[in-house]
């Protein structure tokens, strides 16, 4: 029993990652197919004409749809029409605080490399605990005058949600630099430490 108890754990192990890749990608897969209406799907002509299916052509549909949406909203008047859908959505009760919070998510995600300088450790809430934070400048104006010391700019994020946290002010001495990179920080402060980096 134990030989067959931690054979069947490894196999366990090894195959949960695997499948579970393989899952998320079909599910990922069929949900941009779907987002293709049916009117405009040219597989459901194509068994007429041809006598079957093109597997995947939805999902080239919907990536080329992407891009040119990109494109669209790349320009003056499309920014300008987004920031009108905007205002209206989220003043819609409940609808107005999910838009705002995937919308949040995602910008979080996306401008990370640029708002995040370096990854950093500091010592947080107290002395002997560390927590990892994202350092974004240095520390200026009115708070450097009058605390006289270099310091920088240390967001803290919380976990499993990164996009909300505190800011904190270190003494640059205070905050020991990290080599790990922005997106492999996030991974490890959403997992909470269940996903180490690489070393």
């Amino acid at each position: 029993m134990s030989f067959i108890k931690r054979y069947f754990f490894t196999g366990l192990l090894v195959s949960a990652p695997i499948g579970a890749t393989i899952y998320i990608t079909i599910f990922i897969v069929e949900f941009i197919s779907g987002l293709v209406p049916d009117q405009f799907n040219p597989n459901n002509l194509l068994p007429e004409f041809i006598g079957y299916k093109i597997p995947g052509l939805e999902l080239l549909i919907a990536f080329l749809t992407f891009i040119f949406l990109g494109a669209i909203f790349s320009t003056l008047f499309g920014r300008s029409l987004l920031n009108y859908f905007d205002n209206l959505i989220t003043r819609i009760p409940f609808a107005g605080n999910v838009y705002k919070a995937i919308k949040q998510i995602t910008e979080t995600f996306s401008n990370a490399d640029a708002a995040y300088q370096k990854v950093v450790l500091i010592e947080y809430p107290r002395k002997g605990v560390h927590a990892i934070g994202f350092m974004t400048g240095s520390t200026k104006g009115e708070i450097k005058t009058k605390t006289n010391k270099e310091m920088v700019n240390v967001f803290v994020p919380t976990t499993p949600n990164p996009t909300s946290g505190f800011l904190l002010l270190f003494p640059v001495e205070d905050v020991i630099e990290l080599d790990m990179s922005v997106e492999d920080a996030i991974k490890l402060v959403v997992s909470a430490g269940l996903v180490i980096p690489n070393e």
